[in-house]
């Protein structure tokens, strides 16, 4: 059995790592278990398959996690796996930053099971800082979890650096539940005027006028359009989601491109 986990967010892929080892672990108590990293030593391509063939005294099941499968000999890896796509006494976790290559497109089929971790939206990032807050018995205001989600966006960090801030803001001390001024002391924003503020200017019931002031700040700070048109979507009424769909379609198809889609908002007396 192969089970293929893949994507940038290495964090919530290593969770469920953990997830499926003390699953497997509740249901077989004395099961092998080995990591191999192909991509370190050319040689544990090797030790792999030594790993699965060997008989243990106590449990005939194996668990391998594997990783580094695309820098190893293509066809020594692709027998292995193959051989054990149906193999009920062994599974074998496969866990990469980047989709296969065309060689392991079979990766991406049945019977493996595969599952994504794409970085999160800001819709989702707001609900794991959430989540991963309560973990830590941190009780956040609604400005400080967006305050977050927007050092996120910011810093471009993954999702390994944003739980480490949580564990430092859960040692701080602050008060609960503890406010954006709070994480300001701890951890920096370098924004002129954040670009969440300047979004939700152009997505409010503002005047034109108002309107345009935080267009051209964006523009100035050379904010990329189209994560302020992202951000535009967090925390909208539903009937401001739905202009922004269709907006959303007519990029897609060629139409508007997000500096126009900014300017059409800023300009109608509607929104």
């Amino acid at each position: 059995m192969i089970i293929f986990l893949e994507g940038p967010d290495a964090y919530r892929r290593r969770q469920k790592i953990k997830e499926l080892v003390s699953f497997y672990g509740q249901k077989h108590a004395n099961f092998d278990f080995k990591n191999f990293d192909l991509e370190e030593k050319a040689e544990n391509c090797l030790a792999l398959k030594d790993f699965l063939s060997q008989q243990s005294l106590f449990d005939t099941f194996k668990m391998a996690l594997v990783s580094g499968i695309f820098e190893a000999e293509k066809k020594e890896i692709k027998k292995i796996l193959k051989e054990y796509l149906t193999n009920e006494n062994a599974i074998l976790i496969i866990s990469e930053e980047k989709p296969p290559l065309k060689e392991f497109d079979f990766l991406l089929e049945k019977p493996v099971i595969h599952q994504e971790f794409k970085k999160m939206t800001a819709e989702q990032l707001a609900f794991f800082i959430r989540k991963e807050a309560e973990k830590r018995n941190l009780k956040l205001e609604i400005k400080a979890a967006d305050y977050l989600v927007r050092w996120q966006g910011e810093t471009g960090v993954d999702t390994w650096a944003l739980i480490n801030e949580l564990d430092k803001i859960a040692l701080a001390g602050f008060p609960q539940p503890v406010s954006a001024a709070d994480l300001a002391l701890l951890i920096p924003f370098s924004y002129e005027e954040e670009i969440f503020n300047l979004a939700g200017v152009l997505g409010g019931q503002n005047s034109i006028g108002r309107k345009m002031v935080a267009l051209e700040k964006l523009f100035l700070q050379k904010e990329p359009a189209a994560y302020a048109f992202n951000l535009l979507g967090y925390r909208a009424p539903a009937s401001f989601v739905l202009k922004l769909a269709d907006y959303d379609v007519s990029i897609k198809s060629g139409g508007l491109d997000y500096e126009e889609i900014l300017l059409d908002l800023a300009l109608d007396p509607r929104q």
